[in-house]
């Protein structure tokens, strides 16, 4: 597996943003990816002890993508190439990035599923106030893992659409693929949000949720059919580190936990 880097992408003309808004006392609150200055996601708050949500709005309705990427994302191939990390860039909204190779294990989750982290881990550590969080869209768990006393990281993919607008041949294409070894990248602009409730019952063993969100900018037929098939699945993941509700330094533990424990 590659190791992370860094880069920095200046005077970007994306049609991706963040945006954030107040809420109550707080001038800055709500926090949200957009899509041509449409809100596509509400990704959370800047509350670190509140619990963490992804919800799709009007605005989730299509893949980003860009000339001359389409190949290496089909084969896998020179995705590690500096040119062409530097193409995908151009994709993303101004910031500093963490760009790393992930390989996940995609699980299609349906809200209310006995999988359903917003169901289960989620309301063990939060409770149910009122009910468990729906995020209007089925989406894809892939690895859980421990990161030490107390601590567990929690791995996402978002669509940016709904199944219903997958098409059937795209999607038996990559089916077959995969099922005859392949192994196609998807491209993702990735989040991670550190939360911990102020109180919470009894003694959890699991008391602080590092909740790693992919936002799955194209590779949608991809990542479904490595689902249905039970298949890992390559990611370029550009992970935002000033939109990430975490420091600097638990973005890399993060994601050297997942290097070093994924390494084959």
């Amino acid at each position: 597996m590659t190791e992370p880097s860094r880069i920095t992408i200046a005077n970007s003309s994306s049609i991706i943003g963040f945006q954030k808004s107040g809420g109550g006392d707080w001038p800055v609150w709500d926090r949200y990816l957009t899509i041509e200055n449409k809100r596509a996601y509400h990704i959370g708050n800047v509350c670190g002890t509140c619990a963490f949500f992804f919800v799709r709005l009007e605005g989730a309705n299509r893949s980003i993508s860009a000339a001359g990427i389409a190949e290496q994302l089909n084969t896998g191939t020179d995705i590690t190439d500096p040119t062409f990390t530097s193409i995908l860039s151009q994709i993303l909204p101004t910031g500093a990035y963490y760009v790393n190779f992930p390989t996940v294990l995609p699980r299609l989750i349906a809200p209310g599923d006995p999988d359903d982290y917003f169901a289960q881990e989620q309301v063990a550590l939060w409770g149910i106030d009122p009910l468990p969080h729906n995020p209007h869209i089925t989406y894809y768990r892939s690895h859980s893992l421990a990161l030490g006393e107390h601590r567990q990281l929690f791995e996402f993919v978002i669509p940016m659409f709904p199944l219903t607008c997958l098409g059937q041949e795209r999607l038996i294409h990559y089916e077959d693929e995969i099922a005859h070894g392949g192994q196609p990248t998807a491209f993702t602009l990735s989040i991670l949000d550190i939360k911990q409730p102020a109180v919470w019952n009894g003694d959890p063993k699991i008391t602080e949720h590092w909740c790693l969100a992919h936002y799955l900018l194209d590779g949608h037929h991809k990542m479904y059919a490595a689902a249905q098939q039970n298949a890992p699945l390559n990611l370029v993941s550009f992970l935002a580190i000033d939109e990430s509700l975490a420091f600097e330094e638990e973005i890399k533990s993060a994601l050297a936990a997942l290097t070093s424990q994924l390494a084959p």
